[in-house]
């Protein structure tokens, strides 16, 4: 057993004014970034894991050797992490959280985000740009602790550390795995290449690939059905109206199969990634050919998977034939 490491980090996630309404945002034709997208291509990108994923090194290096081209990589530890962060030409992937203000409502985002830190103008002073991030779905342990670092304006050095120390240590993040990383990392390796921006799609879909589901297996990891059968009875004022099922196939498949079947050679398989975000969530479906998304759909303060989910997809094919 992977014993807890102490992470001291001088990072700072900073995302004034981004929303995270899509599962992956990348920011290449930021003003700020775009002077520096070539400096980012000449930096060997630093990734981190969280402790328990080290015990599956190999299947996570295959997952960025597949989708990561903008720059070299290395896998380091996290608490290697700190010593870097002078060095220039480097970049680097590791866990953070921020919250955002909607009306009255305060969202948490737990997320795994690219960063670049160059020198700054100021003398003594350094320059941060985030690139990218990966939108989690963690346990309810980990978001609380993230709602508690929200309501202070300036949180204290030692509970910034308390924080990156859970997420590297104790947190679950329930859509993550060497398999979802390479979709992960494909949306923001080609979105930086072609100097895109992805924040607030709130839905889209490929009018060419989504229909064929109509005859192809769609595979949904096990958590999805373990999350949906533990919801609770809804009450009869809140049971929606009878619809159509979603009677294409379907497959409810464990992480380790699922993995397997999306990391493997010619692999050619559809698959729903289903990430909830504080009382949001977004539904996504990638395209293991050549790790896409193919469907997104964000839903306001609704944050349980419910069987509309799937049936949302498939009104979508249905409008496309």
């Amino acid at each position: 057993m992977l014993k807890k490491k102490k992470i001291v980090l001088l990072f700072t996630l900073i995302l004034s004014g981004v929303l995270a309404k899509a599962q992956v945002s990348y920011f290449g034709n930021e003003p700020l970034n775009k002077e520096k997208l070539n400096i980012l291509k000449t930096t060997t990108t630093l990734f981190t894991l969280q402790y328990a994923d080290y015990a599956e090194l190999e299947k996570f290096n295959e997952a960025i050797k597949k989708t990561w081209t903008i720059s070299p990589y290395k896998i380091i530890k996290p608490e290697e992490l700190a010593g870097y962060d002078a060095l220039p030409n480097y970049s680097f992937f590791y866990f953070d959280a921020f919250g955002d203000n909607t009306d009255s409502i305060t969202n948490s985002n737990i997320v795994y985000a690219l960063k670049l830190i160059t020198p700054s103008k100021i003398p003594k002073q350094k320059e941060e740009n985030v690139f990218g991030f990966v939108t989690l779905f963690a346990d309810v342990y980990t978001n609380m602790m993230v709602k508690e670092q929200n309501k202070k304006n300036r949180p204290k050095k030692g509970s910034k550390t308390q924080l990156l120390n859970t997420l590297y240590n104790n947190s679950q993040f329930i859509n993550w795995s060497p398999g979802f990383l390479a979709g992960y990392l494909k949306q923001i390796n080609d979105g930086l290449l072609e100097q895109q921006n992805r924040e607030l799609d709130y839905q889209f879909y490929n009018k060419v690939r989504l229909p064929a589901l109509e005859k192809e297996t769609l595979y949904v990891p096990e958590y999805v059905r373990e999350i949906f059968s533990s919801q609770s009875v809804r009450s009869p004022k809140a049971t929606p109206a009878v619809q159509e099922p979603y009677n294409y196939k379907l497959k409810f498949i464990p992480f380790k199969e699922l993995d397997s079947l999306i990391l493997a050679k010619d692999s050619n398989i559809k698959y729903l990634v289903y990430t909830q975000r504080s009382n949001d969530k977004i539904i996504s479906v990638y395209d293991s050919r050549d790790d896409r998304i193919i469907y997104q759909k964000f839903s306001y303060q609704s944050p349980d998977f419910a069987m509309s989910d799937l049936i949302d997809i498939k009104n979508v094919i249905k409008s496309l034939k």
